[in-house]
């Protein structure tokens, strides 16, 4: 009787240690396995803000050629930051949009205009808008107007921008210029039905991660303007600057321009 006592005690033990160390793997192998975003399904913003991610094409292609000069005289920044066009290293972004929108960083500066320029592959000027600055400083949209007979930008062609800091109208040689391309790309059916059911901030997250550097920039601009004292919108424009090397401008504010007549 003692004998059989035993055995099935050992074997009640046996069996105790098999159903532990198969609930470990099982709870093992739940943990380790990646989350899918499904297409029908935006996803979570994680924590840390949006980080951009630029595609490997456009990582490989030069940047446009600088044609700035550094500024004189009385248009003298009287700050650390000079001008500054608020794209990835390169000077290149992406966009979804027919009509995008570009930032600008003006520091403060004795200018009164500003000028921006596109043109198209060919070398087209396609667009032109002349900008009063004066007594301005911070970050600053320009946006493409749809309703003044520009032709919308083109899928799978690339246009080149010139935004300019005129120090002397009357001299245009020691004008400040930053230059770039934009691209005019299409989304996956995947892509645009994910941006179909998101909100403001998870269109920002869903831009950057697919390389989309205009459209993520500008909406969460929109979104910093429309709830200018929203702390999580304003870690995520620094997070995204920062991923880009502009972490020094995050903090500098987002300022209206006026169009001249």
């Amino acid at each position: 009787m003692k004998t059989i006592t035993k055995f099935l005690i050992n074997l009640i033990s046996v069996g105790s240690i098999v159903l532990i160390a198969t609930l470990n793997i099982s709870q093992f192998a739940v943990v380790g396995q990646p989350k899918i975003n499904t297409p029908d399904r935006p996803p979570n913003p994680i924590p840390g803000g949006p980080r951009f991610i630029q595609p490997t094409e456009d990582r490989e292609a030069p940047p446009p050629t600088q044609p700035g000069r550094p500024v004189r005289g009385g248009c003298a920044s009287i700050s650390q930051l000079g001008l500054t066009a608020l794209v990835p290293t390169n000077k290149i972004g992406r966009t979804v949009f027919d009509y995008p929108t570009f930032f600008f960083y003006l520091p403060p500066t004795e200018a009164e205009s500003a000028e921006f320029i596109l043109k198209d592959q060919s070398g087209n000027q396609i667009y032109k808008q002349d900008l009063t600055i004066s007594n301005l400083s911070g970050v600053i949209g320009v946006s493409i107007p749809a309703n003044q007979n520009v032709p919308p930008l083109e899928v799978g062609k690339s246009y080149t921008w010139n935004f300019t800091l005129i120090c002397d109208s009357q001299d245009r040689a020691g004008d400040q210029i930053e230059s770039g391309t934009v691209r005019r790309v299409e989304l996956s059916a995947d892509i645009r039905r994910q941006l179909d059911q998101a909100d403001p901030r998870q269109k920002t997250f869903i831009y950057a991660e697919n390389g989309i550097w205009q459209d993520a920039l500008s909406t969460l601009a929109a979104a910093r303007r429309d709830q200018p004292n929203d702390t999580t919108f304003k870690a995520d424009w620094e997070s995204l600057l920062d991923s880009v090397t502009l972490g020094k401008i995050a903090k500098e504010p987002i300022v209206q321009t006026k169009p001249q007549p």
